[in-house]
């Protein structure tokens, strides 16, 4: 069945009314799809899910990241970048079809609903919209940041065509460090980087401080490296050398 967007006037007038709204998304049912006047709230848009959109709650601490990444892009594999942009489809999706599982995934607003209501709002603008003007907000929406997740590393060439996911969501850390550096922009550092957590896991630590410090000493020092030398330029052996290197100096400090 195709999915309807919410049209962009629609989608303005949900983000302008956050404040006024911000106790309705606490309710257990969606609302957001309902007019309140003579205003049209949905678009045609052809596009259909090519199986049905259901995502898992969080299990404890298990946020369900991966598997989740996993179901939206099998949802949407043909989804353009242009598409994927558009904020008129995610709000839509974290609105409606994925209501439930935003409600338990992203309540981290209603832990500030009687103590700071402007935290509160300014969460739900950041996991349940994305402003027009920010494409990095796209990591931010709570469903949007899990189509990126899996497209951005995504490999039919691969035995498993996800296995560059699982590195990225093994650690929440991983995707933060990696998407939201100027890395993220450059498929093939993009990918050396993963490759490298992969076949140099064990290198990294034992305790989960020291891997999370590790991986972040490796995005830096690429970041650094991009201050002088052109990032997209660097081969494979010399992206996977620089990290070796990184690697060797923090292990012997």
């Amino acid at each position: 069945m195709p999915l309807d967007l919410f049209r962009e006037a629609h989608v303005s007038r949900l983000r302008r009314a956050v404040p006024d709204n911000l106790d309705r998304y606490a309710e257990r049912k969606p609302w957001a799809a309902k007019a309140t006047g003579p205003e049209r709230v949905l678009l045609p848009s052809g596009l259909e899910p090519a199986v049905p959109l259901v995502l898992e709650p969080p299990d404890g601490q298990d946020t369900k990241d991966l598997e989740n990444a996993l179901r939206v892009h099998a949802a949407f594999p043909t989804l353009t970048r242009r598409q994927a942009r558009d904020p008129r489809l995610w709000v839509r999706l974290t609105h409606v079809e994925c209501w439930d599982y935003m409600r338990k995934r992203w309540d981290d607003y209603a832990q500030h609903l009687t103590t700071d209501r402007p935290k509160s709002v300014r969460l739900v603008l950041k996991r349940y919209f994305v402003p027009q003007s920010q494409s990095r907000a796209l990591l931010h929406n709570g469903v949007a940041r899990l189509w990126w997740y899996a497209h951005l590393t995504h490999d039919p060439a691969r035995a498993d065509p996800y296995e560059l996911t699982r590195v990225l969501l093994s650690k929440l850390d991983i995707a933060q460090q990696v998407l939201e550096r100027n890395m993220g922009r450059a498929a093939r550092l993009r990918t050396e980087f993963l490759d490298f957590l992969r076949t140099r896991g064990n290198d990294l630590g034992t305790s989960a401080g020291a891997r999370r410090q590790r991986i972040r000493d490796l995005a830096k020092a690429l970041n650094l490296r991009g201050g002088v030398t052109l990032l997209d330029s660097l081969s494979p052996g010399e992206i996977t050398g620089i990290l070796t290197e990184e690697l060797a100096m923090a292990s012997s400090a």
